[in-house]
């Protein structure tokens, strides 16, 4: 057992990790029977035969793995307390509220549960999103940082959106529509100037005849002229296989760095998004063919894309359990995945979507991994220690200290069932 504080990340580490498997992510073996020194927070050097400075405490890692810490790239987390009480949701800005300036970076709450409870199961890093409402585009996300002083590391990170059945109802009923939407708005913005915008919800944007096309204003405008002037990602939700070509045409026409979401038929179109260079999000375990635009839907998509040369990040599809991602890996790998592609998809890829500086192991780099008492891919397996930015986290959480205060009753009616 490794030695873990208890009040909580405070104090930058000196530390060695004698003899475990270490994951670096740059190099596609692991170093075995390594030794991992990390020094004043940073992650001074690492190899086999590592000579330890004299005075720095020195753990025996044989049988455990390192890892980065793992990252979920499409969550709620900061926004969703319980999905049930509308008072502690804010990721949705609602059918009138919602579009591309909805900004989720000024609702994230510091105090969230969902912090603690997925870092200590080695979520280290997430990028929290905006849900999907009626329009096209849901707004913009920002990343985070899920234990330290400063929560939000990337804000306004990328643009999201989605394509499909309930954008189409909103723009009319036809999916045709849903992609003349996306043409006539970015063709707009080519020549947008805030000079020539009219601010107010009933104006439209140029050319735009039909009543239930969604009107933006130049606020909406001037967030997709900021989304496009960065380059940020387009994240945009899609399932089918013909509505993915299609996005993939409009990506480039425009030039657009697109991300694709769901995916649940890309594994029919692989070799194109290989081709266009377009990653994807998706939950392996969401493979059933639930919806008709979900009619191909397979348990090993995951495996086909990443055997075509596609970029897969993995995302689980209940924000509240990011600390899921490792099952959703190892299922990944069950149905044919290569397990080093299975990792990436939960640490280097989706840091890299999204141009977090995070996901890999790096000498000068602020320590921040995860050290699992086995396969980390395994659900026998967990994180036995997590560290942040350098720091040691305190292995409580609400959940545990709720299982102290219930696994002996007389107990905990002495302590006062004290949780909090």
């Amino acid at each position: 057992m490794v030695l873990m504080v208890s009040s909580g990340a405070v104090v930058a580490t000196d530390v060695a990790i004698r003899n475990v498997q270490i994951h670096t992510l740059d190099a596609e073996q692991p170093l075995q029977n390594a030794t991992l020194l990390v020094l004043q927070g940073r992650i001074a050097a690492f190899g086999r035969d590592l000579a330890v400075p004299a005075g720095i405490p020195i753990i025996d890692g044989a049988g455990m793995v390192i890892t980065p810490g793992l990252v979920e790239p499409h969550s709620q987390i900061g926004l969703e307390e319980i999905s049930a009480v509308d008072s502690t949701v804010d990721s949705s800005g609602g059918e009138v509220a919602s579009g591309p300036a909805f900004d989720v970076q000024y609702a994230i709450n510091p105090a969230s549960t969902l912090l603690p409870i997925n870092v200590v199961e080695g979520v280290t890093h997430a990028v929290t999103a905006p849900a999907q409402a009626d329009d096209v585009f849901a707004g913009l996300g920002v990343g985070l940082v899920l234990a330290g002083d400063v929560l939000i590391t990337h804000p306004q990170v990328a643009l999201f959106g989605a394509v499909g059945a309930r954008a189409a109802q909103h723009l009319g009923g036809s999916r045709a529509e849903v992609f003349s939407h996306l043409y006539r708005t970015f063709a707009e913005l080519k020549t947008y100037r805030q000079r020539r915008a009219i601010a107010g919800s009933t104006n439209t944007l140029a050319g735009f005849s039909s009543h239930r096309e969604r009107q933006y204003t130049k606020i909406d405008m001037d967030a997709l002229a900021l989304a496009s002037s960065k380059a940020l990602p387009l994240v945009i939700q899609v399932d089918r296989a013909n509505e993915i070509l299609q996005l993939l045409q409009f990506a480039k026409e425009f030039n657009l760095p697109v991300v694709v979401r769901g995916a649940a038929e890309g594994w029919k179109v692989a070799s194109e998004l290989a081709a266009a260079n377009v990653p994807v999000i998706i939950d392996p375990l969401n493979n059933l063919p639930n919806g008709f635009d979900r009619l191909g839907a397979r348990a090993d998509n995951a495996a086909l894309l990443q055997q075509a040369g596609v970029r897969v990040a993995f995302s689980v599809s209940d924000p509240h359990n990011a600390r899921q991602l490792r099952q959703l890996a190892g299922n990944a790998v069950a149905h044919g995945m290569a397990w080093s592609s299975a990792l990436r998809a939960i640490t280097r890829v989706p840091a890299d979507l999204y141009g977090l500086d995070v996901g890999r192991i790096r000498v000068g780099d602020e320590a921040t991994f995860v050290l699992w008492n086995g396969d980390p891919l395994e659900v026998t397996t967990w994180a036995d220690s997590v560290m942040v930015n350098g720091r040691w986290i305190d292995s409580s959480s609400r959940q545990t200290r709720l299982f102290e205060r219930y696994r002996d009753l007389a107990a905990g009616k002495a302590q006062g069932f004290t949780y909090q």
